[in-house]
């Protein structure tokens, strides 16, 4: 896939996180799992969200008009993480421009706006550990798993 030259976050309006950084041009870091984004270019030139882990490549989406689930996935930190996290990804759907990302625990839930990337997908990030996660953009609303990341076994970014 061919990486898009620009990449242009909003900034979420009530987690505290700020902006995401800018680790390279159309590459973003989360700062609490570490984990980036690439905005790449799939089929016919429509924009690709890539989600990387310290693992690896955990996703790629492709923008599409059919069918569209507004969560592609969502992963949290182990138990023996010094930095607990979660965070939940996907793309935006057509009658949405604000995904509201509504994190669950036993006891606890957290509901974050999420950063839009590229006008096209979103990325939703969080502090502490959750099971699920909904997420609500324009009249779409799915909810799903959030699971444990993928060990680390080698070398990352």
């Amino acid at each position: 896939m061919e990486r898009s030259a620009s990449l242009t976050p909003d900034e979420l309006s009530r987690t505290g996180l700020g902006a995401l950084p800018v680790i390279e041009p159309g590459a973003l870091r989360l700062p609490l799992s570490g984990w980036w984004l690439r905005i790449a270019r799939g089929s016919e030139g429509r924009p690709a969200l890539e989600v990387h882990s310290r693992a690896g490549l955990i996703d790629v989406s492709v923008l599409s008009t059919l069918s569209v689930s507004p969560l592609r996935g969502g992963r949290h930190s182990g138990r023996s993480a010094a930095t607990h996290w979660s965070l939940a990804w996907g793309q935006l759907p057509p009658d949405g421009e604000i995904v509201e990302a509504s994190f669950r625990g036993w006891r606890r839930s957290r509901c974050v706006q999420a950063h839009t990337v590229a006008d096209a997908f979103w990325v939703a990030e969080v502090g502490g550990r959750f099971r699920s996660v909904t997420c609500s953009a324009g009249t779409t609303r799915t909810t799903g798993r959030v699971v444990k990341e993928a060990r680390f076994r080698g070398r990352g970014r």
